[in-house]
This record gives structure tokens, sequence and C-alpha cells, in this order.
């Protein structure tokens, strides 16, 4: 179990109100510090759209692409998967890259017209730059104490996926985006934090999953996109509703969760909801 999280927000939608150097941009990545007894370990999950505001930013917080023991990317869109050759050509050495094998396929979205939106690079292109490409639909435990969610099972009737494209098999067809993972933190004392990307398999599937994996119910934070923008109020109130069951101390939610549904929440979940901004830090 985790004695101790620090979480660095490298890369958000939203400009930090206390350093006007550092870059915002619609996108994710953050650095976390995981202290397990006398070990330390520290994962990026996701890297944003472009190398050059997640290097730029990294440069600002101080913190070095070497420190980086592996590199978590949580789905195949460029939005978080952008930055991740800039960063790999940073570094000195090879480093771990764990993903689901589907980052791969084809992304599209269908407006306001048929687009790419898949990661900028091919597989190849990664190991030739330095990564040890690591795929799979499962869990994977990254150290005692951490883990991925793997592919996640989505049972709630109000979070679906909608809007994304893709092609299997020579078949146009709707994306379910089977590849969105999240990453699970038991802290020692105090429960779950359950850090997601895009939450596109829906922010209680993830939260649910995690409870399932670790046979806890004690959800300490809950963190990350959570992909309610330009959702209808039903689903952002029955999500809000879900996680005030859940009753956990801290929701950060950012990046693709959208103004109107961090509003909402707020307003459920009081005090204990605070976005997330770019350049924050926060220590669990």
């Amino acid at each position: 179990m985790i004695e101790r999280l620090k979480l660095t927000i490298l890369v958000e939608n939203t400009a930090s109100p206390h350093d006007s150097r550092l870059c915002a941009q619609h996108g994710l990545s953050i650095f976390m510090e995981m202290c397990l007894d006398s070990e330390s370990m520290c994962v990026l999950m996701d890297t944003g759209a472009s190398s050059d505001v997640i290097l730029n930013n990294m440069d600002l917080l101080n913190i070095d692409p070497e420190d980086i023991d592996l590199i978590f990317l949580s789905h195949g869109h460029y939005d978080h998967t952008g930055g991740l050759m800039g960063l790999l050509k940073r570094m000195s050495r090879r480093v771990p890259v764990l993903a689901h094998p589907g980052i791969f396929a084809p992304k599209l979205r269908s407006r306001p017209f048929l687009k790419s939106i898949g990661p900028p690079f091919s597989r190849r292109d990664a190991e030739d730059a330095g990564a040890v490409m690591l795929l799979s639909r499962n869990p994977v435990s990254l150290a005692p104490g951490i883990t991925t969610s793997g592919e996640v099972e989505r049972r709630t009737s109000f979070e679906r996926v909608e809007g994304f494209w893709t092609i299997v098999d020579g078949i146009y067809q709707e994306d379910r985006i089977e590849d969105d993972q999240a990453i699970i933190v038991s802290i020692k004392d105090r429960g779950l934090v359950v850090i997601s990307g895009c939450a596109h398999s829906g922010i209680i599937n993830i939260v649910d999953q995690a409870k399932r994996l670790t046979g806890s119910d004690s959800i300490y934070a809950v963190i990350g996109g959570f992909h309610l923008m330009g959702s209808e109020d039903e689903r952002i109130r029955r999500t809000a509703g879900a996680l005030l069951d859940l009753d956990p101390e801290i929701v950060c939610p950012g990046h693709c969760t959208g103004a109107r549904a961090v509003s909402q929440l707020q307003e459920v979940l009081g005090d204990r909801c605070q976005p997330l901004f770019t350049g924050e830090v926060i220590e669990l």
C-alpha cells in the first residue's frame, strides 16, 4: 500500500492562477510521485497534446524527464498522447510505455467533419524514439497498491460513449473506446485514489471497477477528466449523485469535464469538489 502520493498537473485545459509562464492546453498530463516504504516510483499519466507544452511546463515545475519510471497512456486520443515523442527524445534511456493494445486503432470524430484524433505517431515511431511498448487489455500491477484498471466494464445505464468512430475489419462503426483506462492507488489509512484520463467509459464505471479490483469500498479521491462536456443534464445529475453516494473526500474534475458539469458537481458535492488547473500540486 502507498504511504504518500503527490500529483503535479503538467497539462490541463485551465491556466495556472499562480504562474503565467505555464502553458494551458486542451489535454491532460499528470506526474505522479508515489512513496512505497523506502522506495519511490514516478509515473507519468498521459502527455498532453504537444511536446512543446509538456516540456515547457516540466522545465518550469522542475520535473526531470529522467525521473520517470513509466509512462501510462490512458487511451489513444491526441490530447493525451501528442507530447510523447518529444518527451521520449528528451530522455537518455528507453522507458516502459503502458497502454491498451487498441490505442493505435483508427480514432475518428465526425463533427464538424470527419478527422483523425488518434496518436500523431505509430507504434514503430514510439519504439524507435525509445519506448518499450507494453500493451495490455487487463489490469497491470505497477507496484503493491498501484494498478491500472484494464478495460473498464460498462455497467451504468447513463454513461454512454457517443460521437466517436473507428474502422474495424474494413467496417466504419461507432468507437466504444475500449482502450480507456485509469490508474488506481491505494493509500494507507485513507483509501482509493482513482485517476482518470478522459473517463470515456464513465467515471462511475471506473470507480466501480476500482472497488471490484481492490476489494475496497473506501474511495478517498476521484481525479481527472470525467468527459461530461456537452452531456445532457440528466447524465451530469446522475453522475453527481453517484459520486455523492461514493462519498470521496476529494473530487478534482478537469480537462473534458466541462465548465457546466463542474459547476453542477460543485453544487452537489460542495467544497470537496475543486477543478484542476495547470501547475496544481495535490499531495495525498
